[in-house]
């Protein structure tokens, strides 16, 4: 997850005023957490957040407490869809070649789009959640 959180810092933090407390880094990775242990919302990597705190402090510093599912929101609202899907892509390259030197060979994908994240407005396609078994 260091690795992943180093990775993230070249996406541009879409925030602006106080919605930047929380480190830009450590939210997308608590929201990977969340979804390889099932999490499909907002509020799931919030209380994700909560439950695992003590881990998440062993690499992340979140100076300012845990995002809420709000501080989620708002971050994936506002990101830009393909410089952090190239960081995913990435990482799951990188991921794949250390699992397939462990003997794992196979990984299965699932993905999905979250719903309501099309706003006609912004003319940007829906956030997509992807998880690798």
């Amino acid at each position: 997850m260091e690795k992943f959180c180093q990775s993230i810092k070249g996406v541009e933090d879409p925030r602006i005023s106080n919605a930047t407390r929380h480190d830009v880094t450590e939210m997308p990775a608590i929201a990977l957490q969340s979804s390889r242990c099932g999490g499909q919302t907002c509020v799931d990597m919030a209380e994700f957040a909560v439950g695992n705190k003590a881990f998440q402090r062993t690499f992340m510093r979140l100076e300012h407490g845990l995002p809420s599912h709000n501080s989620f929101s708002w971050l994936f609202r506002r990101m830009e869809p393909e410089p952090f899907g190239m960081v995913l892509a990435a990482f799951a390259k990188k991921w794949a070649k250390v699992l397939e030197t462990d003997g794992v060979r196979k990984i299965a994908i699932d993905g999905k789009a979250v719903r309501r994240a099309f706003k006609d407005a912004s003319e940007r396609s829906p956030l997509h959640l992807v998880q690798a078994f």
